[in-house]
């Protein structure tokens, strides 16, 4: 739509004045070469006659010159810098900065100056806290599985994790004219406990359990009743034996209890590491699957967990989850040990099942991704041990 000119609307009140029609306005206008609809017309008489378009408008003298907003590159370049330093800022109080700073500029062109800094809002992705010195451990153990380009054919990766009976995560649909629905939720919702461990070669027995679990109940009902026997039935010649560094895990009688049963425990897991364990994947598709089922009780919830279990993880599945980990490890030592999430699927598009370490390792550092590795902030080898020099 052409916007009308200050002049043209000029033009239609004098004329109007004149006791022209639309037509005959129309006409007139026409022929000095001005294209305007009768819409537009009767909508600046109307304008008019309501006193919306008065004389002191139409005055040329009394017209309101408007003040340009300029936008300089030492503008953009302080945003820039702003942002990068201090992601959370607003855009208001940027704003503020930046009249601080003396720039004469409004919000809306803040938010212009935002937009070519190359930044965008959005909501941040969550990922697990990782201290500066786990990250350095998590980095030097991602070096020793590239190395080794180890395939976790012997190893059972495990770990707990607390089920709730009210999720409450879901989405909610209702008519614009209406106010957003509430849904009830308990203060304390029915929880349980779980435990379970996933390896090439079948997931274990899954033990669901109330209350704390300390260093004896783990050796004697996760060790003992449960691990032990899955142990000699499916690895009679070796395993690893992999879970994170809580304090019931390392403490004295578990230690003991491995050691007299030949439980080979593979300490050399890095603290902070959720991202590289693939039971962790297990959980979220665990609790997806629950939050589509409608459950009253604790009963209920106990039996769709078991029944998850038993018809899910299935040896194939478990294999695909513990292949995950083959795009996990390269970048973990590309973000030099920072918190991975989903970033190793957005990276590598194509599944990772039967493939290998070394092949990630390999396509991460081809040609084809030299634009991936520059978003991430290293463009070669070089640049990358010089950051961990640095660190």
């Amino acid at each position: 739509m052409v916007r009308t000119s200050h002049l043209t609307k000029l033009d239609i009140v004098r004329l109007y004045r004149n006791s022209y029609t639309t037509r005959d306005i129309r006409a007139a206008l026409n022929s000095k070469g001005i294209k305007v609809t009768r819409q537009v017309i009767d909508y600046w008489v109307q304008q008019y006659r309501l006193g919306k378009f008065t004389d002191e408008i139409t005055c040329p003298s009394a017209t309101k010159v408007k003040t340009m907003k300029t936008l300089t590159r030492a503008d953009v370049q302080f945003v820039k810098r702003t942002l990068s330093s201090e992601p959370c800022t607003s855009s208001r109080t940027l704003h503020k900065r930046l009249l601080l700073k003396g720039s004469k500029v409004s919000l809306s062109t803040t938010k212009r100056a935002i937009v070519h800094a190359g930044f965008t809002c959005t909501k941040p992705r969550y990922c697990q806290m990782v201290r500066h010195v786990n990250k350095e451990k998590r980095v030097a153990f991602c070096k020793m599985l590239v190395e080794n380009n180890d395939q976790f054919n012997d190893m059972i990766f495990s770990d707990e994790c607390t089920v709730q009976l009210h999720q409450n995560k879901v989405y909610i649909y209702r008519r614009y004219d209406q106010v957003r629905p509430s849904l009830p939720k308990p203060k304390h919702p029915l929880k349980v406990h779980v435990w379970a461990g996933i390896s090439k070669r079948g997931a274990t027995p899954i033990l669901i359990f109330d209350g704390i679990m300390n260093g004896q109940f783990f050796t004697d009902h996760i060790l003992r009743d449960t691990f032990l026997p899955y142990v000699r039935r499916k690895f009679p010649d070796q395993h690893r034996f992999q879970m994170d560094n809580d304090p019931k895990h390392r403490s004295k009688v578990s230690k003991d209890f491995m050691t007299a049963n030949g439980i080979n425990w593979w300490d050399v897991w890095p603290s902070e590491s959720a991202d590289l364990n693939p039971i962790e994947m297990v959980w979220s598709q665990l609790k997806r699957h629950l939050s589509t089922i409608n459950m009253t009780s604790k009963e209920e919830l106990v039996n769709n967990i078991r029944l998850f279990w038993s018809t899910y993880m299935t040896k194939l599945q478990c294999a695909t989850y513990i292949d995950h980990v083959y795009k996990v490890v390269p970048v973990c030592i590309l973000m030099k040990g920072q918190a991975t999430g989903s970033i190793p699927n957005k990276i590598f598009k194509e599944p990772s099942h039967g493939k290998t370490i070394s092949y990630f390792q390999t396509l991460l550092w081809s040609p084809s991704y030299d634009d991936t590795r520059k978003r991430l902030g290293f463009k070669d080898k070089k640049n990358l041990t010089r950051a961990h020099t640095a660190d």
